[in-house]
């Protein structure tokens, strides 16, 4: 008891330590932000938001450092480690539990798991003994692009260091809870701990939008035209429902282009979707400075947009896939005084 106490009176004297610091920094902070506002002619009275902090920053301080060593002003908060405060009785005795947990936010997080899971599996228990209907599950319930938050993101969201250990155990708790009928009533709190794994994840794709589909009023077939670049290479592809498999470039076969790499990419999209044989694509070529792989790579892009157009349950298939991103890759120029982009003159001593 008396080891418990001594470390107690360390807490608390850290506690206080840290506390003095951070109104210390707090108060350079609020004077800081009065200099700038000096500085770059602001009124007094406007309240400066950090972005403003930021671009002025930026403009005072021009540098070609990378982003983690170029100067910076944000409160103390962001940049300084925070100290997990408790909170004590009469006694000295932390409220809290988990304090001699070591990991208090840690299994806080896992009892919550436990807790949540135990509450999901006793509400379907009585629904099913009393032979009352399951709650169906909404339509935002999609873990789909989604992934767990990794261990490093974890670590600096609950303010703890984690082993891997701790980080797999937490992994087949969540699992486990993901895997319950009853899940999606615990939406709010699964997705607070899943981030996407692209940018191609969000709701707005990166570079041409799904085109739209119309109707052909020949043959009363339905139609998509997309759109793909990649580099300086530019195409159209028309994909037609209920088709026989005919794939055409300007009017060419894909047995003109002889290399594998390029058909693969001309027919990914169709062989992701399972579409061969029922679609046909015709693909234009706008703008063709590139050569065997640029051009296929681009009806891919095109072929994709044209089939999430006509066939909206394969979009998050192709999404997932990473066929209805566009690639932003452009070619590196040459540098001065250098024979090419990346290549250096040959250094010879003599």
């Amino acid at each position: 008891m008396k080891s418990i106490g001594k470390c107690l009176e360390l807490y608390i004297q850290k506690v206080q330590e840290h506390t003095i610091v951070m109104e210390k920094e707090k108060v350079e902070f609020e004077n800081g932000k009065r200099h700038l506002a000096n500085i770059m002619g602001w009124s007094p009275e406007m309240k400066v938001t950090q972005f403003e902090i930021d671009r002025a920053i930026e403009y005072l301080f021009p540098s070609g450092l990378g982003p983690r060593s170029r100067p910076v002003m944000k409160p103390p908060e962001e940049i300084l480690v925070q100290l997990n405060k408790f909170s004590f009785n009469d006694e000295g005795r932390p409220t809290d539990s988990l304090f001699f947990t070591l990991r208090p936010r840690f299994y806080g997080l896992m009892s919550d798991i436990g807790l949540k899971t135990q509450r999901l599996t006793n509400y379907h228990d009585e629904r099913m003994l009393n032979g009352l209907p399951l709650p169906k599950p909404s339509e935002e319930f999609n873990l789909g692009g989604s992934m767990w938050l990794l261990k490093d993101d974890l670590s600096k969201k609950l303010n703890e260091r984690i082993s891997d250990d701790m980080y797999a155990q937490l992994i087949l708790a969540f699992e486990h809870l993901v895997s319950l009928p009853l899940a999606h009533l615990e939406h709010g709190f699964i997705m607070e701990y899943r981030t996407g794994m692209s940018a191609g994840t969000k709701s707005e794709l990166f570079g041409p939008p799904i085109p739209d589909v119309e109707l052909d009023p020949a043959n009363n077939v339905r139609f998509a035209v997309g759109t793909g670049i990649v580099k300086r290479t530019s195409v159209t592809a028309k994909v037609s429902d209920a088709g026989t498999g005919l794939y055409t470039v300007n009017g060419l076969p894909l047995s003109a282009y002889q290399a594998i790499v390029s058909r693969e990419n001309f027919l990914a999209p169709l062989i992701i979707t399972d579409k061969l044989a029922t679609v046909d694509v015709d693909v234009q070529i706008v703008k063709s400075p590139g050569g065997v792989s640029a051009i296929p790579r681009a009806a891919r892009h095109a072929v994709a947009l044209s089939i999430a157009a006509l066939y909206p349950d394969t979009k998050n298939m192709l999404r997932l896939a990473g066929l209805l991103t566009q690639d932003p890759r452009r070619k590196e120029r040459n540098k001065v005084n250098q024979p090419g982009a990346r290549a250096k003159w040959i250094w010879k001593r003599r």
